[in-house]
């Protein structure tokens, strides 16, 4: 547990360069299967005000997501003010193109350097922070599915697997004795504190005043996503619910999340197109809504982060090794 995260400034660069890779891979094998000057066409004679109402509301989200992620330091006492903190938030959307975004385990990394935060106390923060936005998704998507109710069964088992699991680590008894038997070979006795301290900060989090925050804090923000897609959607001429571009988007994401693929490129702009298809839009509009809603959530804050990155590189990586 007190190993350094494998995200370096060493090793940041080739992750991002696979990741922009990857992307450029999806844009063409979507854009092979439709109509390019149509696509073309349509974002040409889109309302540029909507593009730029698409991309507030993508802020609004980031500025709340950042909220709750500095509330959760404070709350964990970590010496980081609000101006590094922001800093750390946006490298970490930086690394949203790498599988489950894995990547923003390099705030960790950052937190240590800027704030000399151990890695058990602010992983725990890090895990959590997505946990958080993963149950917000799950109820956007149940807010969908009350209105289109497909895939009910699956949501229902999910939310019971996650209810189990919310149970079983509230256990403490039971936790440590797990912990004690995952470390009692002598080569893992090194991981036993550290994984006691993981998890008592993890717990910690689980309090109902947090909890309850985080989740209405998430929900608001990836609701404001979905309302990206909702705008773009009418910008193109379309029309869809407010319920089917939630559904849309939040099914999109949790598919893009759950593949493993970096940014669940591919995994994510399918499912969107899909679902579109499925609302009634055509498949070349479908396709072009479903690569400019992923540009306005995803590759924008990519590229705010790699501006912010850009700047504070030296601040925060001078002298890593």
């Amino acid at each position: 547990m007190n190993a350094t995260p494998k995200n370096t400034p060493e090793r940041i660069i080739p992750k991002l360069v696979i990741g922009l890779m990857l992307g450029i891979i999806v844009m063409a094998c979507f854009l092979l299967f439709t109509d390019l000057k149509q696509i073309t066409h349509s974002i040409a004679k889109m309302p540029k005000l909507w593009l730029i109402l698409a991309f507030v509301l993508t802020f609004g989200s980031y500025c709340f997501r950042l909220w709750k992620w500095h509330a959760f330091s404070r709350w964990s006492n970590f010496k980081i003010g609000f101006r590094d903190n922001t800093a750390i938030f946006f490298i970490g959307l930086m690394m949203s193109i790498t599988p489950g975004k894995a990547g923003e385990l390099i705030k960790s990394y950052l937190l240590q350097k800027k704030g000399n935060v151990p890695y058990s106390a602010s992983l725990p923060i890090v895990i959590y922070d997505r946990l958080t936005d993963l149950l917000a998704m799950m109820a956007l998507v149940g807010i969908g599915l009350l209105v289109y109710p497909f895939g009910l069964t699956s949501l229902i088992g999910l939310l019971l697997l996650i209810l189990l699991f919310a149970i079983v680590i509230q256990k403490k008894s039971w936790m440590a004795a797990l912990i004690d038997k995952l470390t009692h070979h002598p080569k893992l006795q090194r991981f036993n504190e550290p994984l006691h301290s993981f998890y008592s900060q993890t717990l910690s989090l689980m309090r109902f005043r947090i909890l309850s925050f985080s989740f209405i804090i998430s929900f608001i923000a990836w609701f404001l996503e979905c309302g990206s897609l909702y705008v773009l959607i009418h910008a193109f001429g379309a029309d869809l619910s407010l319920p089917a571009s939630i559904l849309t988007f939040s099914l999109g994401t949790i598919a893009g999340a759950l593949s493993m693929i970096p940014g669940g490129l591919g995994a994510a702009e399918g499912s969107i197109t899909g679902l579109l298809v499925y609302f009634g839009l055509s498949g070349s509009l479908a396709v072009t809504v479903s690569l400019v809603v992923r540009f306005v959530t995803l590759w924008f804050g990519v590229i705010l982060g790699i501006i912010v990155f850009l700047i504070k590189r030296k601040s925060f990586f001078s002298g890593s090794n």
